[in-house]
């Protein structure tokens, strides 16, 4: 299976291969992202980069992300498989307030808390854009196996290439260029998901206005520390003035789950994505929430065998888990 992640500032691709021996052979590859709304742009993308995995089979997984994703966590009576889905949406029907019809949706059991409950995840999201995401591939010769939201393919990935066991309860931030996915995680199942609007390119547009310069001067300063003393840049100061939506969302996820008795308190935060580069972002977040904060790059697990593109490892953790195609929930 082949993951694609066609992101707002890259594009990535990722093929995994079982060893049979518990590791894991995988190719990754990445290149501008190209414009969504250019269908001949998006093929040549999705083309250059099946070649750069050297792959013949051309199934694909995507991921639904977008602030607009909806997950909702749902405790059920435990029935049989085949009545739960209708009881699934029956639920959803009866809490959400937003038409249905008007999206793609699955679920996934996430665990059972008692012998008589099943707990329950579920997503949706639009099915105009998500069409439009298809119909943008109409023009590559690949065929779509299935959807799934960014946080369960960033969780599928640190489950399975983390290096750490996974005890107590942990967050996943996973920072792209515009959203952010957030995963919750309590002894190694996950209990919560949701995409918020911040990314890597909320940094970028404070620097700007901070310093009065046009954006692309500001992303070259973001990228090279060794020059923030010269020009007296503070990363905390230019975080706590950007990152309020993703602090603010970090906190109300875990009070919620908490409230929810999802799990008791978190013990760590790990970060992941093109916005986890940014040097200090992990001990702002520490700082700020008294959470213990690491950055996670799933290409440096002990798991993978084999040469690969390690540098391009934290933006690789949405396509890496999109590859294992593992439990995954279908939108």
């Amino acid at each position: 299976m082949i993951g694609l992640d066609l992101g707002s500032k890259f594009a990535k691709a990722c093929s995994v291969f079982h060893r049979g021996d518990g590791t894991f052979t995988v190719y990754a590859a990445m290149s501008p992202a190209p414009k969504e709304d250019s269908k001949e742009e998006v093929s040549k993308t999705v083309k250059l980069l099946l070649r750069q995995l050297k792959v013949k089979k051309k199934e694909l997984y995507l991921s639904a992300g977008g602030v607009e994703l909806l997950a909702r966590d749902f405790i059920l009576p435990k029935i049989s498989h085949d009545r739960l889905r209708g009881a699934v949406m029956m639920e959803a029907e009866s809490n959400i307030s937003e038409s249905l019809d008007d999206m793609y949706s699955d679920f996934h059991v996430l665990s059972s808390p008692a012998d008589n409950k099943t707990e329950v995840l579920f997503v949706a999201s639009s099915k105009a854009r998500i069409d439009k995401m298809i119909n943008s591939l109409s023009l590559t010769d690949v065929d779509i196996a299935g959807l799934t939201a960014d946080g369960v393919a960033v969780t599928n990935a640190f489950l399975t290439f983390n290096n750490k066991p996974t005890n107590g309860s942990i967050i996943i931030i996973n920072i792209g260029d515009v959203i952010s996915n957030i995963s919750i995680l309590d002894r190694g199942e996950l209990k919560f998901i949701r995409n918020v609007d911040f990314g890597g390119r909320d940094i970028t547009n404070e620097i700007s206005s901070v310093y009065e310069i046009d954006f692309d001067s500001a992303e070259k300063i973001k990228r090279h520390p060794e020059v923030w003393n010269q020009i007296g840049l503070n990363v905390k100061n230019i975080l706590k003035k950007s990152a309020g939506n993703l602090l603010e969302a970090i906190f109300r996820s875990m009070e919620y789950c908490v409230s929810k008795q999802r799990l008791g308190k978190i013990d760590e935060m790990y970060i992941s994505g093109g916005g986890a580069l940014l040097q200090g972002i992990d001990s702002f977040i520490w700082d700020t929430l008294g959470i213990k904060t690491a950055k996670w790059n799933p290409l440096e697990s002990d798991k993978i065998k084999g040469a690969v593109n390690k540098n391009m490892g934290h933006f690789a953790s949405v396509v890496l888990g999109l590859a294992l195609a593992k439990e995954i929930v279908n939108v």
